[in-house]
Parts: C-alpha cells; sequence; structure tokens
C-alpha cells in the first residue's frame, strides 16, 4: 500500500513539474501570439455592453462568470472575465486575454445544430473587462440535469443526448478543432420538448486548432477526463483521439449521473490514469452495445479508439434499435 501511495505521489509531482515547465515555456512568445489574435480580432462581431441586460448568474469558474441575460430581446448567455484575473503579474495577465480571444475566434467559425452559436465579444464592459455573447441553453450543464436524477430522462432520451454531442464533436474534428475539456460540465441541454433533448458542445477555452496530424499536448483538461497520453509525457504531440477518450468518461457520466472518480485522492487518479490501471465502474445494468462504445472510447492506445463519425454512427443505430423496441402508445377512447 505504502509503496503504491509513494508511486502516486511521485507521478503527481512529475505531472505539476512538466505544468510548471510548460507554463514558463509558454511565456516567451505569449506576447506575439497574443498581438496575432488582436490583429484578427476586426473579423469579430462586436456587441455594446449598453445593448445587454444580465438577468442572473448562471456560474462562476476561476477566471470567468456567466450570466443569464438578454441581448435585442434575445435569450444570451454572457461570459466574462473576471476582474481578480487582471490583478498581478502582467504576463498571466496577456496570457488570460490571449486565452479569451483564442476561445472568441473558434466560436466566431463554428455554425453547427450541435455546438453553441457564438454572437460577438463585448469590449466595453464595466472597467474595460472582456465578455462573450453566446445562445443560452435553458437547462444548462447536462451535468446540473444528472444530478437532478431526473427520472424522465430515460435511456431514449440518454442515447440522443450522447448522439448530439458526438455530432457536435464529429463537427470540430471535421474543422481540425480539439477541444481538449470534453465533460458533461461543458455539454449544454435544452429539455424544452420533452421527446426530444437537445445537446451541444460549449466551453471552447482550452481547444487548439489541429494545423498537421497532430496538435501541441501538454498537462491541460480536467483530470478524470484527461487521456493518458496527456499525463505520461511520452510525446509532447497528440492527436485528436484525446476527445475520444473524455468521450468514453461522459458517456459513463450519462449512464450512471455521476462524477467519476469522486472519491479519489488526485495523486492516485494520475497514477492509475497513466499507468492505464484506472476507469470508471461500469454498473452491472449498462447495455452491451454501450459498454463497448464505452471501453473502445477510452482504450489506453488513441489509435484504437474509434472516430466521432464512427460512434455517431453506433450511437444512431443502438438510438434506432431503442426506438423500435418501444412499444406505441395508443389512445383509447
Amino acid at each position: 500500500m505504502d509503496d503504491d501511495e509513494n508511486r502516486d505521489g511521485a507521478q503527481e509531482e512529475k505531472v505539476m513539474k512538466r505544468m510548471q515547465e510548460e507554463e514558463e515555456e509558454g511565456k516567451g512568445s505569449i506576447r506575439s501570439r497574443g498581438e496575432k489574435l488582436l490583429c484578427r480580432a476586426s473579423f469579430f462581431f462586436f456587441i455594446n455592453n449598453k445593448d445587454l441586460e444580465e438577468l442572473r448568474e448562471l456560474g462562476s469558474g476561476t477566471f470567468g462568470t456567466v450570466y443569464h441575460g438578454k441581448w435585442r430581446g434575445t435569450d444570451v448567455a454572457i461570459k466574462r472575465i473576471k476582474k481578480s484575473c487582471f490583478i498581478g503579474r502582467s504576463s498571466e495577465q496577456e496570457r488570460l486575454t490571449i486565452e479569451f480571444w483564442r476561445e472568441a475566434e473558434i466560436l466566431s467559425k463554428l455554425h453547427h445544430p450541435n455546438v453553441v452559436a457564438f454572437y460577438g465579444v463585448v469590449q466595453d464592459g464595466p472597467g474595460g473587462i472582456l465578455a462573450t455573447v453566446a445562445e443560452y441553453m435553458v437547462d444548462g450543464s447536462l451535468r446540473h440535469v444528472l444530478l437532478q436524477n431526473d427520472r424522465h430522462l430515460d435511456r431514449r432520451k440518454r442515447l440522443i443526448i450522447a448522439m448530439d454531442a458526438a455530432f457536435g464533436m464529429e463537427y470540430l474534428h471535421s474543422k481540425n478543432i480539439v477541444h481538449f475539456d470534453l465533460k458533461c460540465d461543458n455539454l449544454l441541454v435544452n429539455l424544452k420538448d420533452s421527446s426530444q433533448p437537445i445537446c451541444k458542445v460549449g466551453d471552447f477555452g482550452l481547444s487548439k486548432i489541429k494545423r498537421n496530424t497532430l496538435v501541441s499536448g501538454g498537462v491541460r483538461g480536467s483530470l478524470p477526463w484527461m487521456a493518458p497520453e496527456l499525463l505520461n509525457g511520452s510525446s509532447n504531440k497528440v492527436s485528436e483521439k484525446v476527445d475520444v477518450f473524455s468521450f468514453g468518461i461522459v458517456l459513463w457520466e450519462i449512464l450512471t449521473g455521476e462524477e467519476p472518480y469522486a472519491n479519489m485522492h488526485y495523486g492516485a487518479i494520475i497514477g492509475g490514469i497513466v499507468n492505464n490501471t484506472l476507469r470508471p465502474s461500469i454498473p452491472s445494468f449498462c447495455d452491451p452495445e454501450w459498454r463497448n462504445l464505452m471501453e473502445q472510447c477510452w482504450a489506453p492506445n488513441p489509435v484504437v479508439r474509434p472516430s466521432f463519425t464512427e460512434i455517431a454512427g453506433r450511437l444512431r443505430g443502438m438510438s434506432a434499435a431503442a426506438q423500435a423496441r418501444t412499444p406505441v402508445n395508443r389512445a383509447s377512447n
């Protein structure tokens, strides 16, 4: 037991060191990258802050706060960078500004029914704080919906949600965009039509555009959803299959409604993922098709993980089979 704990601790220390090294390496080029992104800002649609009405706060993270608001009579999600992010080192301020413009640039080029729509950028917020304005999804994150343990979210609807997410990711990969932070917190849903839920991919703060076959990796994303190749340091280049690994964990979340490794220590999770000895426990009620797809998505070797085109096709087949098994309700007079 002590050997396992020591090994996990050493692995955690190694990953933390890599994160620090990558941060230092990035500082030298951060200004030039920022200037390039800001030069391209003229292609964005700019929204005046006075045209926005903030209704309520939806959520807050380390770097930003998201509000439900109105813009020209339309419900929108307003994401503002926190003022606290602009207190401290200038290099950190520049990095956050670059991340903001990178997300805005990516969003502005995406148009798909399963990707959150982007409306524009706000430059004249209170105190000059930057913001993005995007499509508002009435039921919020899929994580929030799953936590409510909605009994109406049956297998058919969960399949539709998974399929929508796969369609959105298939589109992103067709545009050479690697998300890097795919999880139920970053999938947004609308359950207004109880028979036909809608799911869309959102939050592109960590996304990168893939120039060639591979994209620069490094330690990025949220730990339980991170592919082993992002943590083990075997290469500084990874493929879009890191998103497929994450989607395997997302399928488990949709199946169980739980959060992966909720009661495990950070170091133990890192060690388990890197050594490929840790995956979420699959419940006995899981269908064989769902199980097989999950296990193939989170396979240790990225080469054998399916593409999102294949994933979407398999989920479509599972959904059609589920529809065929559902009895038709006939109204009686």
